[in-house]
């Protein structure tokens, strides 16, 4: 098995603002792993390039038949190098077993729920401007700043009559979370993403115990592990592949969360449909969608799940699905000289 892996830089239609800052470009390494004329594609923003590069000799003699055993040779990688990696190895698997890889995992022909379209931090006229352009999508989510009381939501309600989400971001003390939570409700929102800082589990259950809309875990869940920490101290959990390394780590998440007794939402980043494509593989398992990833993308360099206000179609080929627009592929090299590639297709 040969690893290469590159950058590419995707332009969004419009700057994106949410609590980190303004965002106009996605960064994201694409992974691609060859295996006997096969050739499996994965990504991850924030993905470490020496990290990839010390992959390629433990998956020398990989092959995707034994993705676990792969995976198990990695070592301590970040999360997002793992997601990468694990993410070709499932497309090899499906494309070797000329299979989709929700049919793989006996998924095949369950429905999929509608997914939210986020919507950034920005002055009332934006909102309201961008809501009524959208009033056919069944689900928005509206991000909340620190210093936010929930009255966006009122605003975004005014003019919008569909199911809303509120991603707080940790913007909040515990006791102004549970009066943002109050006011949320009165305007119909239906759910409440991490609204205090990560870390204080302590608060998020103070928060749970005392919304009236039910609370989800989004930076606090990470992996297998935080599932466990999370039973009693919120509703559900947010899931997304960059945090927890990759759709094996994902699929256990949706799995035990289901046996904890919470509700689960698979999320994404702004990034290709190749990314989104691969967690929505996983979609059936879920009780809320966040895969809007690609929606906002200028020129995405990948085809793959088509997203049609707000209902998902997953594509038919085998493995993941998503394909590259242009028909050059990575260059694959060999293990004894793996090494970056940078640029745009």
């Amino acid at each position: 098995m040969r690893l290469a892996h590159r950058e590419v830089v995707i332009a969004l239609r419009e700057p994106f603002v949410s609590h980190t800052g303004v965002t106009t470009e996605v960064r994201q390494s694409v992974v691609e792993l060859t295996w006997e004329g096969l050739r499996g594609l994965g990504t991850a923003r924030d993905a470490v390039p020496a990290e990839l590069d010390a992959c390629a000799a433990p998956l020398a003699d990989a092959t995707p038949f034994g993705l676990r055993d792969a995976l198990d040779r990695l070592g301590p990688v970040g999360p997002a190098t793992r997601s990468a990696v694990d993410m070709a190895l499932h497309d090899l698997l499906g494309k070797a077993a000329g299979q989709p890889l929700h049919r793989l995992l006996g998924l095949g022909g369950l429905p999929l729920r509608p997914t939210a379209l986020s919507l950034g931090a920005g002055p009332d006229d934006e909102l309201v401007r961008q809501a009524r352009e959208l009033a056919d999508w069944p689900v928005l989510k509206l991000k909340l700043t620190p210093g936010d009381d929930g009255r966006r939501a009122g605003v975004l309600r005014s003019v919008y009559g569909g199911r809303i989400r509120v991603d707080g971001n940790g913007s909040w003390t515990r006791d102004q979370a549970v009066r943002v939570a109050e006011e949320l409700h009165r305007h119909g929102v239906e759910l409440l993403e991490q609204p205090v800082a990560p870390g204080a589990l302590d608060d998020l259950r103070y928060v749970h115990e005392r919304s009236p809309v039910p609370v989800f875990a989004d930076e606090d869940c990470g992996g297998p592990e935080d599932v466990l920490r999370l039973r009693g101290r919120v509703s559900g959990v947010n899931i997304k592949l960059v945090r927890c390394g990759g759709l094996a780590a994902a699929h256990e998440m949706l799995l035990l969360a289901r046996a904890c007794g919470l509700r689960t939402m698979l999320g994404c980043k702004v990034e290709s449909a190749l990314g989104t494509t691969a967690m929505a593989q996983l979609a059936p398992l879920a009780d809320h969608l966040d895969l809007d990833g690609p929606v906002g993308l200028r020129d995405d360099p990948f085809t793959g799940v088509r997203i049609d206000r707000g209902a998902l179609t997953l594509p038919a080929g085998p493995g993941i699905g998503a394909t590259p627009v242009h028909a050059a592929p990575v260059t694959a090299t060999p293990v004894h000289a793996t090494h970056t590639l940078h640029g745009e297709d």
